[in-house]
C-alpha cells in the first residue's frame, strides 16, 4: 500500500483528542502509524509535533531546560535560554539519530544531525551545517557557512545560507503547495528531480549533479569530528 504524505492537515476535534491522549505514551513513529490506521491520514512527524506544540503538549521539555536538565547531546555544551522557546549553544553540536528537539536553536559553531532527527523550531548556525537524512525542521534554517541537506528531509519554511547549499533527493522545502524558498550566497548543488516547486536564488548559480555527497568535502570533515 502506498501512503501519500500530506503537507497540510485539517485537524478535527477527534484527531486532537486522540493526540492529547496518546502523545506522551507513544514514540512519534508509532503515533504516526496509529493516526494512519485510525483516521487514514499519513501525517509527517513534523506536523504531528507542530500540532502537539499548539495543544501545549511539549512544554515540559522547555521546563526541564529551565531547571538545568539538559539532553544528553548538550551535556558538554554551554547552553542559554534565549527567549521563551529558543536556546543558544556555544560550540559545535551533533544530534544523534531519532532525537526530538523541542526548541529553536542558535548554534555558535558547526551543526550536524544524524538520521530521523526532528526539530520543532527553526535553526540558526554560525558555522557549517549537515542535516542528516529524513530529518524534519519545523521552521526555517539559516546557516552562515555551507549547508548539506540529507535525502527526504523536510524544512517547514525556508533555507538561507551564506555559503553553498547541497540538496539531496527527496528534500522538501515549505509545507505550502507552492513550496518554500532557498537562498544561497554561493552555489546550489542539487540532485536530479529535486525541489521542482521551490523558489531558488543562488548568487553563483544552480548546478545539477548525480550525487551531492561525492562533491561535499566539508561534509566528510564534519562527519569525522
Amino acid at each position: 500500500m502506498i501512503m501519500m504524505i500530506r503537507r497540510r492537515v485539517e485537524w478535527s476535534s477527534a484527531l486532537d483528542n486522540f493526540l492529547k491522549q496518546r502523545f506522551r505514551e507513544l514514540p512519534l513513529e508509532e503515533l504516526k502509524e496509529e493516526i494512519f490506521i485510525k483516521y487514514g491520514i499519513n501525517v509527517p512527524e513534523l506536523l504531528i509535533l507542530h500540532r502537539a506544540e499548539e495543544l501545549g503538549l511539549i512544554e515540559e521539555s522547555l521546563k526541564d531546560l529551565e531547571r538545568g536538565k539538559k539532553p544528553s547531546y548538550l551535556k558538554s555544551q554551554k547552553v542559554w535560554l534565549q527567549g521563551a522557546e529558543t536556546i543558544r549553544i556555544e560550540g559545535d553540536v551533533k544530534i544523534p539519530a531519532k532525537e526530538f528537539v523541542p526548541y529553536n536553536l542558535i548554534v555558535c559553531g558547526d551543526f550536524l544531525t544524524e538520521e530521523e532527527v526532528l526539530i520543532i523550531g527553526g535553526v540558526h548556525v554560525k558555522g557549517d551545517a549537515i542535516i542528516g537524512p529524513r530529518n524534519g525542521i519545523g521552521k526555517s534554517i539559516v546557516v552562515e557557512g555551507n549547508l548539506f541537506l540529507g535525502e527526504d528531509t523536510i524544512i517547514g519554511n525556508c533555507v538561507d545560507a551564506r555559503g553553498s547549499v547541497f540538496v539531496s533527493r527527496g528534500v522538501v522545502i515549505g509545507f505550502d503547495r507552492d513550496g518554500g524558498g532557498l537562498v544561497s550566497g554561493n552555489i546550489v548543488y542539487m540532485e536530479r528531480g529535486t525541489l521542482e516547486k521551490t523558489k531558488i536564488y543562488a548568487r553563483d548559480g544552480v548546478r545539477i549533479v548525480d550525487s551531492v555527497s561525492s562533491i561535499t568535502s566539508f561534509k566528510r570533515r564534519l562527519s569525522r569530528d
